[in-house]
């Protein structure tokens, strides 16, 4: 005990300890940090290690071997595949060894012996990752056909799962063929396990059938999904309604006596309601093929019925009109042709009318033509057993020949009218202007005019020519109508001047008397008023009834000016 006090109080002995000390420290110290960094590497090798080794070679060989059995192209590879896929195996079984083992190294910290079992890990792993992308390149590409199987199987399955999505939501729109679609989605289902079983014995071509029957089968119902609310919308609706609604106008047009047997409706009706009962059966039974075309042409052929069935309804209520009309026109004709033949055989001579002769014998051939022809036509109107627009030309021509022939007769009818009336009016107007001639006559005698112009003379005389000639003409014969018309509107225009004339100047002269004899009672007080009415009296005279109202009437307004109105007034109500 006393020796090592005595060492340790030796200094050289105590700095020579804590040097041994530090020395032991960085040695430790050293040692973890190169077991750390060991241990860091060994990590990494692990982790490519296990990423190697995660790589599926064995289940991808076995796949492969169950290829080569049917595919002999694919054998020989297989076959070199196996044997570096053993090679590639027994690398992996001593790298899982060495790993061990170096991870032993390093915990025991014979970190130099580790370190070179790391660079052998390190080749050992880069050889083993070259050997598995290598192998897994190969199997894959002798996998290839399975894998593309395998990822178009999976689109199909998510186009199915969309398409029996979309069923359900338009289950009632759909439910006509609701058991067909289950029948569909079922096999469908039953095509997707089939295959998933060739795919297991790598039965590729067997899968492949079953990938066409189902691309198929999913086409189908998709096709169905599709067409099928369409189709029977118009199959169980809008047809239906289509065949309701002419059966409906059918009924009631028949029942009015509308000719329709050869439209044959009940035989196209029921043609259509069977033709729909089938391809409803059709489209329960999920198939569309055809239904269209035949849905379109019902859709077609009902248009084409109902349209003809209102085109021979309003046929036959035109002809009916028609008839009528016809009738009438007939019955009218008639008569106008009876009146027409005697009023000619009276009158002819008498007005001139010998010019007519081939206008009534062209009307009478032709109303004698058409009155054969009417009954024919009215026979086929009355018997019903014919389409009424077919009857209704024949009907329309019958009318508008009548009609020509009826306007023929009302012309000729309007000319003997004519002439014969204007013999009428002429003497009516000649009896007027007779009584006319009397009037001027009797108001120039009643007022005793003391003179009158030479002008008024000849116009008299002229207007008792006019009376002489118009009387000529009337009793003529045969009566010419034209130049009676003529000369008697001449005289009526020349007469009844003359006779507006007389009466001015009579109205004038009443003027003329009526202020003389106003203005009479201040001649004895005004010198001039009597001068003026003097004035007056001889222009009266001498004939200028004009000049003298003008000469009284200046007189008297300078003794009443603005009062003469009320004095004229006075004086004519005396009068």
């Amino acid at each position: 005990m006393d020796i090592v006090l005595k060492y340790l109080s030796d200094i050289r002995v105590v700095i020579g300890i804590a040097l041994l000390a530090i020395i032991i420290t960085i040695i430790l110290i050293v040692s973890k940090i190169r077991a750390g960094k060991a241990r860091k590497e060994l990590e990494d090798l692990e982790v490519r290690y296990n990423t190697i080794k995660s790589v599926p070679l064995s289940f991808k060989l076995n796949k492969a071997v169950a290829i080569s059995r049917v595919d002999p192209e694919a054998m020989n590879k297989v076959t070199l595949l196996r044997d570096d896929l053993d090679k590639a195996e027994a690398n992996l079984k001593q790298i899982s060894t060495l790993l061990a083992d170096t991870e032993d190294e390093i915990i025991a910290g014979k970190v130099k012996k580790a370190k070179g079992d790391l660079e052998d890990l390190e080749s050992s792993i880069s050889l083993g990752e070259k050997q598995v992308a290598s192998l897994d390149q190969a199997l894959d590409s002798i996998l290839e056909r399975e894998n593309v199987q395998r990822q178009e199987v999976n689109e199909l399955k998510n186009h199915f799962r969309e398409l029996k999505e979309q069923a359900n939501q338009n289950r009632a729109q759909l439910n006509h063929a609701w058991s067909t679609i289950e029948q569909i989605t079922s096999q469908t289902e039953g095509m997707f396990s089939n295959f998933e079983e060739r795919m297991y014995t790598s039965d590729f071509e067997a899968a492949n059938e079953e990938l066409e029957n189902i691309k198929k089968s999913i086409a189908q119902f998709e096709r169905l999904l599709q067409t099928i609310p369409e189709l029977l919308e118009d199959a169980r609706g809008v047809v239906p309604k289509m065949a309701e609604v002419v059966h409906h106008d059918y009924t009631e047009a028949k029942g009015r006596g509308v000719y329709l047997k050869h439209l044959q409706v009940e035989q196209n009706l029921s043609l259509i309601t069977n033709g729909l009962k089938s391809d409803l059966e059709q489209l329960k039974a999920g198939d569309s093929t055809g239904v269209r075309e035949n849905l379109d042409d019902y859709k077609e052929r009902l248009t084409q019925l109902g349209d003809n069935i209102h085109r021979e309804s309003e046929a036959f209520d035109e002809m009916r009109t028609l008839a009528n009309e016809t009738t009438t026109i007939y019955n009218e004709a008639e008569k106008s042709m009876a009146y027409v033949t005697e009023q000619y055989a009276r009158l002819s001579t008498r007005f001139g009318l010998n010019g007519m002769d081939a206008r009534i014998s062209s009307a009478r051939d032709s109303l004698h033509n058409l009155a054969q022809k009417m009954p024919k036509v009215f026979t086929l109107y009355q018997e019903n057993q014919n389409p009424p627009t077919g009857l209704v030309v024949q009907m329309k021509e019958l009318n508008q020949d009548l009609n020509e022939v009826s306007d023929n007769l009302r012309d000729i009818r309007a000319e003997i009218d004519s002439a014969a009336g204007g013999e009428e009016r002429a003497k009516k107007q000649l009896v007027k202007l007779q009584v006319i001639m009397n009037q001027m006559q009797v108001k120039i005698a009643k007022y005793k005019l003391p003179s009158i112009s030479k002008q008024y003379d000849a116009d008299m005389k002229r207007a008792d020519a006019y009376i002489n000639r118009l009387t000529t003409l009337i009793n003529a014969a045969p009566l010419n109508v034209q130049v009676l018309n003529s000369t008697l509107k001449e005289a009526i225009d020349f007469i009844y001047r003359l006779y507006n004339n007389v009466n001015n100047v009579v109205a004038t002269v009443m003027m003329v008397e009526n202020t003389i004899v106003f203005g009479n009672r201040y001649r004895s007080t005004y010198a001039d008023i009597d001068s003026e009415l003097t004035r007056s009296e001889l222009c009266f005279r001498n004939g200028d009834y004009t000049q003298a109202l003008s000469i009284a009437i200046a007189t008297i307004e300078k003794i009443h000016p603005g009062n003469y109105e009320n004095m004229i007034r006075e004086n004519s109500s005396e009068a």
